[in-house]
């Protein structure tokens, strides 16, 4: 049996993506290993009706509402290669079990690195941060602190500066920022401090203070720092995608690769990380594989 598509990822653009599909009747079948890079955050947050909801409970809701599609399976086995056949793609789980498809969409998204500070892992998703729109509102008018230096950090500082006013960049070393963006951050209140950081302490989750190599402390409720991202999986670079100079998966508006059958949704090919715009990718990439199937059906 060949099947219509694979999905390889299950998170909110994977799910969203074989909703799509399962309502056209499509032979689709999900596979995922429950590693999504936001699995760690405490909510969700900027999705109409699922404001505030944890990452998980957006997968077990989604799940459900899927399984009164009847053409839709979810497995949790590992893909291990895809490779292309003559219609279409080979995925292969193991020795023993292969699959044969018309489409691949991949939704594998990106897996994060924290930076090498100690106790930073503790507080990660509950309050160490990376995206102000998806977490800024429950921080506001709390003393925050940003672990970044450059125009990254200045790119952060202007968005948290519109929800608190006691905001400090530490730049964990020898800042790179010139004269005049210290000039420009410090009309604003915005405090440099460069000394290394040697540990964040607190409990439960909950940051109460940052510790410097020097011994000072800081007191913080948050923290937002730029993580380190690559591609979750290598099965993007294996088929031959072409990748954007960020390292993205380069697609059209429809999801489309430059492989051709091979679809990409979510954070792997979209800088925007956030569970709303994912969920529009997914939407987006079953469309293009819908009507592609479609084009190749009726000639």
């Amino acid at each position: 049996m060949r099947l219509d598509a694979i999905i390889v990822g299950g998170g909110v653009a994977g799910l969203t993506a074989a909703l799509y599909l399962g309502r056209f009747c499509r032979d689709v079948m999900l596979f995922d290993t429950g590693k999504q890079a936001n699995r760690v955050s405490h909510a969700a947050h900027g999705f109409l009706t699922r404001d505030g909801t944890s990452p998980a409970e957006l997968i077990n809701i989604g799940r459900e509402q899927l399984a009164r599609y009847e053409t839709v399976r979810i497995q949790s086995d590992e893909i291990i290669a895809i490779t292309p056949s003559e219609n279409g793609f080979i995925v292969t789980v193991d020795q023993m079990t292969s699959f044969a498809t018309r489409k691949v969409l991949l939704a594998t998204g990106l897996k994060d690195g924290l930076p090498p500070i100690s106790g930073i892992e503790l507080f990660w998703g509950k309050s160490v941060f990376h995206c102000p729109y998806c977490d800024g509102w429950e921080r506001r008018n709390q003393p925050l602190a940003i672990i970044n230096d450059g125009a990254p950090a200045i790119h952060t500082a202007k968005l948290l500066r519109v929800l608190t006013d006691d905001l400090v960049i530490c730049t964990n070393g020898i800042s790179a920022l010139n004269a005049v963006e210290r000039t420009a951050l410090n009309q604003y209140g915005i405090q440099i401090i460069e000394t290394p950081i040697d540990r964040l302490e607190g409990q439960d989750g909950q940051l109460e203070q940052m510790v410097f190599s020097d011994g000072q402390r800081l007191s913080r409720q948050g923290v937002f720092i730029r993580p380190t991202s690559i591609q979750h999986s290598a099965l993007a670079t294996q088929l031959g995608c072409l990748m954007t100079p960020e390292q993205f998966v380069q697609i059209d508006e429809f999801g489309r690769t430059s492989i051709a059958g091979v679809y990409a949704a979510g954070d792997l090919a979209n800088r925007v990380r956030q569970v709303v715009m994912a969920s529009a990718q997914g939407a987006s990439a079953a469309i293009g594989i819908n009507m592609d199937l479609i084009a190749e059906d009726f000639g």
